[in-house]
């Protein structure tokens, strides 16, 4: 419809998005959480991108970091207050699978009969070194890389599980068929990084069916394993590109300890790697945005995960209906986060709507299993020690593994 090209049709729908929160708000049909610190971490991103470039005195990409971030901290607390009901979750739980369903059929055109909607053409990619000339699927927009469809497939196949309010037979075929679809799209795709997010998916299923108190240790043992992976391994698994990206990596590293408040600057990490991205979210995010910034943006991923697991913790009694969807949608919503953080590894994530999406999703677990459990539930967040302490051990310590990672990778490489 070229009609419509030029008209602010996304401006309208955010200004209608915030007018309607609002009234619900005022009318009490939603109570605005003004007590979580997520909103103000979310505040907190928004003014550290900006703040990024004040030390370079680029005044351009301040500005652009005011409108882009902006956006997605905005998209994210709507979603985040919004979503206050286990009904309101599983429809976008449907609709995040729905949109993923759409481009897995786009893609599968484009394999099958070699385009898609719109007559896009796939990804022709010729040969190199050992590897085989190949044809990649890929989408638009932000999916327009193959390795970005992969996420997107990985990412919604937990999901198409938790779409259902009772778990039967029906709603598990459903959720096989539908998975099995995506995974059929995802393989058209011919992705790494999606192989990284599959894997990374079926260790966090396995660790759902064992006892509910060994999670945590098995993913930290899972952890640690990728460590010594890296080490033993990581090097006979790296092409040309993975080693490139390594190097820009090292990169991020330097440019970081060189700027470890701020950074070099939001969307910035192009002037360090020689053009290029990084290839991987969380350099990127430490890279450009500094500590301040990468406290925000982890302080709320690793709250969502936090979060999300004491609220599965606290469902397993399964009283009513609604805690044993919560407790369905907490597992999977974790499997659904760790198949993103971990392909995120390897792809330049950083400031995505999807990303952003499944974070506001965990986060608001804990809202909807007090109001599900009642006034007797305990709180689930404790601000001072899991924002003030939880949080920044964990963003330190994120920091220090990918720098470990990134030396055994080089080591394992020869570098």
């Amino acid at each position: 419809m070229p009609w419509l090209y030029g008209w602010p049709m996304l401006d309208a729908v955010v200004v209608l998005c915030l007018l309607s929160l609002l009234i619900e708000v005022d009318e009490g049909k939603i109570k605005f959480p003004k007590r979580s610190p997520q909103i103000y971490m979310l505040g907190g991103l928004w003014l550290a991108a900006m703040l990024s470039h004040v030390p370079h005195t680029y005044f351009v990409g301040m500005t652009d970091a005011m409108v882009e971030v902006f956006k997605i901290c905005f998209f994210t607390l709507l979603l985040y207050c919004s979503l206050d009901t286990p009904k309101k979750m599983r429809a976008i739980s449907r609709l995040f699978v729905a949109t993923a369903c759409i481009m897995a059929v786009h893609a599968l055109l484009q394999e099958v009969r070699g385009y898609g909607y719109a007559g896009s053409r796939p990804l022709w990619v010729p040969p190199y070194g050992d590897r085989p000339a190949e044809v990649r699927s890929c989408f638009f927009g932000i999916f327009a890389d193959p390795n970005d469809l992969a996420q997107a497939f990985a990412t919604a196949i937990p999901l198409s599980f938790t779409m259902t309010r009772r778990k039967n037979a029906l709603s598990v075929i459903s959720g096989v068929a539908i998975s099995a679809f995506l995974f059929r799209a995802y393989l058209s795709t011919g992705s790494r990084g999606g192989m990284v997010a599959m894997v990374a998916i079926g260790g966090v299923m396995i660790c759902l069916m064992l006892p509910r108190r060994w999670m945590r240790y098995v993913m930290a043992g899972g952890l640690l394993a990728a460590l010594v992976f890296c080490r033993l391994k990581g090097g006979a698994m790296l092409d040309a590109s993975a080693r490139e990206r390594v190097v820009f990596w090292g990169f991020g590293n330097q440019a970081f300890k060189a700027n470890p408040l701020f950074g070099v600057g939001y969307n910035m990490f192009w002037s360090i790697a020689k053009g290029r991205a990084a290839h991987n979210a969380f350099v990127t995010c430490y890279a450009e945005l500094g500590i301040l910034g990468y406290w925000m943006w982890f302080g709320v991923f690793f709250l969502g995960i936090l979060l999300t697991w004491r609220v599965r913790m606290a469902c397993w009694q399964k009283r009513s209906l609604e805690e044993a969807y919560l407790y369905r949608f907490s597992g999977l919503g974790l499997a659904a986060m760790g198949g993103f953080a971990a392909s995120a590894y390897f792809l330049s994530r950083t400031f995505v709507y999807p990303f952003f999406f499944l974070i506001a999703m965990l986060n608001a677990t804990p809202r909807l299993a007090e109001n599900v459990m009642g006034d007797e539930t305990p709180a689930f967040l404790n601000p001072r020690r899991d924002v003030g302490w939880y949080v920044t051990l964990a963003t330190f310590g994120s920091i220090l593994y990918i720098y470990i990672s990134i030396i055994f990778l080089n080591q394992a490489y020869g570098g």
